[in-house]
C-alpha cells in the first residue's frame, strides 16, 4: 500500500490551510470585538478559541478538499500546518513563542479535528 501525496493533494492542503486561516482570522476578530464589548470571564477564553480554531480547520477542509482521496492524511496534514502557522504568526504578534500546555493540546485537538474532517470530507464527495 503506498501512502504518496500527489500534485493535487498538495494543492488541496494549501487550499484548506488558506482558508482555514482566514475563517479563523476574521472569527478571532469577531470573537475580540465580543470580548472587548461584553464580560466575558477570562476562563471561557481559551475554550473558545480552541472552538474557533477547530471550526476553522473543519471549515477550511471540507469546502477545499476537491481529490476524494487520502483525506485522513490531508486532513492532519492541515491540522498540524494550522498550528504551526498560527503559532509562528500570534508568536510573532505577541514577541513570545514559549511553548506550554496549551500549545500542545492546540496540536492535538487540532490533529484530530483535521483527521475527522478530512475522512468525513472525502466519505462526503466521494458518494
Amino acid at each position: 500500500m503506498k501512502i504518496g501525496i500527489k500534485k493535487g493533494d498538495i494543492f488541496d492542503i494549501v487550499k484548506s490551510l488558506m482558508l482555514a486561516i482566514l475563517i479563523n482570522l476574521a472569527l478571532i476578530v469577531i470573537f475580540a470585538i465580543v470580548v472587548k464589548f461584553t464580560d466575558i470571564p477570562d476562563v471561557v477564553i481559551i475554550p473558545i478559541n480552541i472552538i474557533i480554531k477547530c471550526v476553522s480547520i473543519v471549515a477550511g477542509v471540507m469546502f477545499s478538499i476537491k481529490n476524494a482521496e487520502r483525506g485522513a492524511l490531508k486532513g492532519a496534514i492541515v491540522g498540524i500546518l494550522f498550528e504551526l502557522v498560527t503559532y509562528i504568526m500570534f508568536g510573532i504578534i505577541n514577541s513570545d513563542f514559549s511553548l506550554n500546555l496549551t500549545i500542545l493540546i492546540d496540536t492535538i485537538v487540532l490533529f484530530i479535528m483535521g483527521t475527522i474532517a478530512g475522512i468525513v470530507t472525502v466519505n462526503i464527495k466521494g458518494r
